[in-house]
C-alpha cells in the first residue's frame, strides 16, 4: 500500500521530471471564438501562400495550393466562411476544388464564397461544371447535410474591383487589393485591429495600409510564408511608451 501512495504522489508532483523554477508542462492554447489568430495550413502547402484566419468565431481561408485539404479539419471544413485567392494561377488554385469537395461531404451546408481577381466567377463556373456529375453520385450515396446546392463555390462580389470589401460580418472586415499583375493582398480587421496577408509578388496591400498590427508577406514583413505555428494577433490598442520624465 505504500508503494502505491508513493507512485501515485510521484505521479502527480512529476518525480524525476527536469523542471526549472515556475516551470509547467507546454499546453498548446486553444483558439476560442473570441480570438484573432493565423493557422498554418499543411506542411505539403509549403513554400506557396495559405493560411487560415480565424477571428470571432468565422473562418477564413487564405490561399488554396496542392494540398490545402490536408491540414483542414472537418470542424474547419464544415464551418469555412470564404475563400480568398491570391491569384488564378495553378500554383494558388489546384488545391480549391478539394476544398470544395471536402467542405460539402463534412457538412457544409451553404455555397461556398470565394473571392479574387477578375476572372475567379469564370474559374468557379467550370469547376462547378466539371463535378456535376460526381455532386450527384456524392448527393445520392453520402447525402451531405447541405444538400445539392451547397456543393457549388459561390463568388463573392468586387472581383472587377482594385479595392473593395468583400467580406463583412461587422466586426470581421475583409478588403481585397489587386495589383498589375493580378495578384491580390488583403486587409484583414477584426474589431479595430488589423492583419496585412500578401503573396510574393506585390507590396500594394502592405504599402497602403494604414497601420496593422501584423503583416504577412515575403522576407522582411513580420511574419513570412510559410506560417508554420498558430499566432494569436493581440487584441486591443496598443501600448503606448513610456513618457520621459
Amino acid at each position: 500500500m505504500r508503494a502505491i501512495i508513493l507512485l501515485a504522489f510521484c505521479l502527480v508532483a512529476g518525480c524525476g521530471a527536469e523542471k526549472g523554477p515556475g516551470m509547467v508542462p507546454e499546453v498548446p492554447r486553444k483558439v476560442t471564438s473570441a480570438d484573432f489568430a493565423l493557422l498554418p495550413c499543411a506542411p505539403a502547402t509549403a513554400p506557396n501562400a495559405c493560411v487560415l484566419v480565424m477571428a470571432g468565431g468565422k473562418r477564413v481561408l487564405f490561399g488554396t495550393p496542392s494540398g490545402t485539404v490536408q491540414g483542414l479539419t472537418e470542424t474547419d471544413l464544415r464551418n469555412l466562411d470564404a475563400v480568398m485567392l491570391f491569384s488564378l494561377r495553378g500554383e494558388d488554385l489546384e488545391g480549391l476544388d478539394d476544398i470544395r469537395n471536402a467542405s460539402w461531404r463534412a457538412g457544409h451546408e451553404t455555397p461556398l464564397r470565394v473571392s479574387g481577381p477578375v476572372g475567379t466567377s469564370a474559374v468557379l463556373s467550370a469547376i462547378n461544371k466539371a463535378y456535376e456529375v460526381s455532386d450527384a453520385f456524392t448527393f445520392v450515396e453520402q447525402s451531405p447535410a447541405g444538400g445539392f446546392n451547397a456543393a457549388v463555390l459561390q463568388p463573392l462580389p468586387g472581383e472587377k474591383d482594385t479595392k473593395t470589401r468583400v467580406f463583412n460580418t461587422g466586426d470581421l472586415v475583409v478588403t481585397h487589393l489587386v495589383n498589375d499583375k493580378e495578384r491580390v493582398g488583403y486587409w484583414v480587421d477584426y474589431n479595430g485591429v488589423r492583419v496585412v496577408i500578401e503573396p510574393c509578388g506585390m507590396t500594394q496591400a502592405s504599402h497602403f495600409s494604414d497601420p496593422a498590427r501584423l503583416t504577412l508577406s515575403c522576407e522582411g514583413a513580420d511574419l513570412s510564408w510559410p506560417v508554420t505555428d498558430v499566432v494569436f494577433v493581440p487584441l486591443g490598442a496598443p501600448k503606448k511608451a513610456a513618457e520621459s520624465p
